[in-house]
C-alpha cells in the first residue's frame, strides 16, 4: 500500500521541478536575499499563537478521556505529532500523539480516539472554511477554482466519510472483511478491544455538550492567526497584497496540501499560488518564493521542533492498561 503512495507523491516534485526550470532562479534567490526579518518574526510569533490554540482544543477533547492531560504536555504532543505527520503518507504520523496521553486511567483505544476526534473537527473545519474561500474567490473574481457541483461533491464527501466513522455499527460492517483477512488471529481480540476502545472515547466526548461546542469554537478560532500568518510571510517577501485575499487564499492551499500527489503540498501550492497571485499581478517568482518560505516555516520547522522534542522524551512502551 505504500508504494502507490510514494509514486503519487513524486507527481508534486515534479511539479515543482517543472516550475523551478520556468522562473528566474536568481531572481528567486534575490527575494529572498530581501526578507524582512522583522514580518518573519512576527510570521512565527502568529504561526506559534496557532500551534497553542489547536493544541488547546485537542486539550479539550483529551480531558474527556483524561483530566490531568495538561496544555504543555498537548503542545508538546502535538509537536512531536506533527513532526511524524510531516514524514508519512496521509499524515498518519500523527497518531503517535495518542502514546502521549495514555494512562493508568486512558487506554490505548481512547486516547486514539482523541486524535481522530481532532482530526475530524479539523477536516470539517478546513472543508467548510475552504469551501467558502472558494465561493468568494469566484464571486470576488469572477472565476471559477471548483464549480458549485464538485464542491457540493467535495463537502458530501467529507460529511459521508464523517458520518461513516461516527457510525460504530456501519464501520464495524465495512472494516469486518478487512479484519478477518489482515489481522492476526493473535491480534484480533487486542485489535477488537481497541475498537470498542476507540468509541467509548469518541462518544464520550461528543456526548459532553461543553467540551464539543468549546472544540468547536477554538477550531474555528485557530483559523484567524493562519490569515495573520500568510499575510506576514507576504509582506516579508515584498509582496503586497490585501490581508482580505489571504482570508481567501490560505484555506484553499491548505484544501490542497491534502491532496496525496504531493509531500507537504511541494509542487502543487507552488503552482496553485502562482496562479492565484499572478491574478493580483504577483511575479511567479514571488509566488515561488512565498510558497518555499510557508513550505519552511509552517512545515519544516515546526516539523523541527517536534523532532527536537521526541528526542527529549519519546514514546514509553509500557502500556499503562
Amino acid at each position: 500500500m505504500k508504494v502507490p503512495v510514494r509514486l503519487f507523491s513524486i507527481i508534486g516534485i515534479l511539479i515543482f521541478i517543472v516550475i523551478l526550470t520556468r522562473i528566474d532562479i536568481p531572481s528567486l534567490l534575490g527575494i529572498f536575499a530581501s526578507i524582512n526579518l522583522f514580518y518573519l518574526f512576527l510570521a512565527v510569533t502568529f504561526n506559534g499563537v496557532a500551534v497553542i490554540l489547536k493544541s488547546f482544543k485537542w486539550k479539550i477533547i483529551v480531558n474527556t478521556v483524561n483530566e490531568t492531560f495538561s496544555l504543555f504536555e498537548s503542545v508538546r504532543a502535538f509537536l512531536i505529532g506533527f513532526s511524524f505527520s510531516v514524514l508519512t503518507p496521509a499524515k498518519l504520523g500523527d497518531l503517535i500523539r495518542a502514546y502521549y496521553v495514555r494512562n493508568e486511567n486512558c487506554t490505548t483505544g481512547r486516547a486514539l480516539s482523541t486524535v481522530v476526534t481532532d482530526r475530524l473537527i479539523d477536516i470539517a473545519m478546513l472543508v467548510g472554511i475552504a469551501g467558502i474561500g472558494i465561493f468568494l474567490f469566484s464571486s470576488l473574481y469572477h472565476f471559477e477554482i471548483l464549480s458549485l457541483v464538485v464542491l457540493g461533491m467535495i463537502v458530501a464527501g467529507a460529511a459521508c466519510g464523517i458520518a461513516v466513522i461516527l457510525n460504530k455499527s456501519l464501520l464495524s460492517k465495512i472494516l469486518r472483511p478487512f479484519f478477518n483477512l489482515f489481522v492476526p488471529g493473535s491480534m484480533k481480540g487486542k485489535v477488537s478491544l481497541y475498537f470498542h476502545e476507540f468509541y467509548e472515547g469518541l462518544f464520550s466526548f461528543y456526548h459532553r455538550k461543553k467540551a464539543f461546542f468549546s472544540a468547536l469554537a477554538i477550531a474555528l478560532l485557530s483559523w484567524i492567526p493562519p490569515f495573520v500568518y500568510g499575510y506576514l510571510l507576504a509582506l516579508s517577501l515584498g509582496i503586497p497584497l490585501d490581508p482580505l485575499y489571504f482570508v481567501v487564499i490560505i484555506p484553499i492551499i491548505s484544501l490542497l496540501d491534502l491532496l496525496p500527489i504531493s509531500i507537504s503540498g511541494i509542487g502543487t501550492r507552488d503552482a496553485a499560488l502562482i496562479f492565484l497571485f499572478g491574478l493580483k499581478g504577483i511575479s511567479a517568482e514571488s509566488a515561488v518564493a512565498f510558497s518555499m518560505l510557508y513550505l519552511f516555516m509552517s512545515y519544516w520547522l515546526v516539523a523541527l521542533v517536534g523532532a527536537l522534542l521526541w528526542i527529549r522524551n519519546p514514546v514509553q512502551t509500557e502500556t499503562g492498561e
